[in-house]
């Protein structure tokens, strides 16, 4: 469901932007001599109104956040992945979240080297920029 929302959001700040830069207005204007063969042309492009432009800021930041929660899911799922594939982590007792690239573990470990061996495996995930263990140990 959440990944859901996250495509839509993403699809709706694409149209957004879309729709934005067509506001952008441009004007070409050729200029001939009558009796001559020399023709002038010019082009004047007008920059979006203010409200425009904070709208188009508003949909690159939503945009960057949806990027950003895309980005998030992406490495939840590999880091799953990573301690399902570890024979020594019983993963289906650790919830792994991310949030701006941190992941954080909760849930129940046999042992602390099988709870530190979840905390090895979802470091050496590309993209996790750090680790916070929730983990207890519960034998």
């Amino acid at each position: 469901m959440n990944a859901h929302r996250t495509h839509a959001s993403l699809l709706a700040a694409v149209a957004a932007t879309a729709l934005l830069v067509a506001c952008e207005k441009k004007t070409t204007t050729t200029d001939t001599v009558p009796g001559s063969s020399s023709t002038t042309t010019s082009s004047t492009t007008v920059a979006p109104s203010p409200a425009a432009s904070n709208a188009m800021a508003t949909t690159e930041s939503a945009m960057n956040k949806a990027g950003n929660a895309v980005g998030d899911a992406a490495i939840t799922g590999k880091v799953k992945s990573a301690l399902i594939a570890d024979p020594d982590v019983k993963a289906l007792r650790i919830d792994v979240d991310t949030k701006n690239n941190v992941v954080t573990l909760n849930g129940t470990a046999d042992t602390q080297a099988h709870a530190d061996r979840a905390v090895t495996v979802a470091k050496g995930v590309e993209g996790v920029a750090s680790v916070d263990n929730k983990l207890t140990v519960k034998p």
